[in-house]
Formats: structure tokens, C-alpha cells, sequence
């Protein structure tokens, strides 16, 4: 990802069926341009369509506060479902949440399976 005269790999944003999978390097240190450059892939990947979207957070070391607005913003999702092992990922996002208010149902998972359960059930839920 191109980041302001510099080009670092942060994390990787695909698109697995119907779901968009964004995965974060090891150590990644998230800027707003990080976050802006993958929600626009997100929006390239989706064609239009609203999707959800699968976060696997492990391996994260920071994000800043601006990356976190502009995550919570408005953008084309259907939820968000955030996956960690980790209390302090959790802690985080409970945070995250508690403070931005995201635009699109946001929940943290421990479970993959649990996690993609919910981002594949009826839309109207939430």
C-alpha cells in the first residue's frame, strides 16, 4: 500500500465469496491513509454491493485516531465483525466502539466460525 512518498505493507484486503477479508501484518502500525487506501480497495473489491466484512486484528500494534474515524465512517458494509484471541484486542475495540460509533454493525469475535456465522446471516439483523 502506498503511503505518503512511501510504499509499506500493512495488512491485506480480499475478497473471499461474498465477504471482504482484511488481515493486518504482523506489527502493523495503522495511519489514516492506511485505513483510507484499504477501505477504497474494499470499495474497488465490492462493485458497488454492500458487504460485510471480516477483520482478523492479531498481530496489530497500533492504529491511530484518525484511522479509527475513518474506519467508522461511512463506507459500503453490511457489518463488521472483528476477530482476536487477545482480552486487549478485545478491550480495544469495545473502545473503538464505545468512542466512533461505527456507521454499520460492528461486533468483536473470538471464533471464526462464530464470526462468519454472523456476517453471513439476514442483513435485517443486527
Amino acid at each position: 500500500m502506498e503511503n505518503q512518498g512511501h510504499v509499506e505493507i500493512i495488512g491485506t484486503i480480499e475478497l473471499s465469496g461474498q465477504i471482504l477479508c482484511l488481515k493486518w501484518a504482523p506489527g502493523a502500525v495503522v495511519r489514516e491513509s492506511d485505513a483510507k487506501a484499504l477501505m477504497q480497495r474494499a470499495s474497488d473489491l465490492s462493485e458497488g454491493r454492500t458487504l460485510p466484512l471480516l477483520v482478523e486484528m492479531t498481530g496489530m500494534t497500533w492504529i491511530d485516531r484518525r484511522a479509527q474515524e475513518a474506519f467508522a465512517s461511512s463506507w459500503p458494509l453490511a457489518r463488521a465483525a472483528i476477530l482476536s484471541a487477545s482480552p486487549v484486542d478485545e478491550a480495544i475495540v469495545g473502545f473503538y466502539m464505545a468512542r466512533h460509533h461505527p456507521d454499520h454493525p460492528t461486533r468483536f469475535f473470538t471464533s471464526k466460525g462464530e464470526a462468519m456465522a454472523w456476517l453471513t446471516e439476514d442483513p435485517a439483523q443486527p
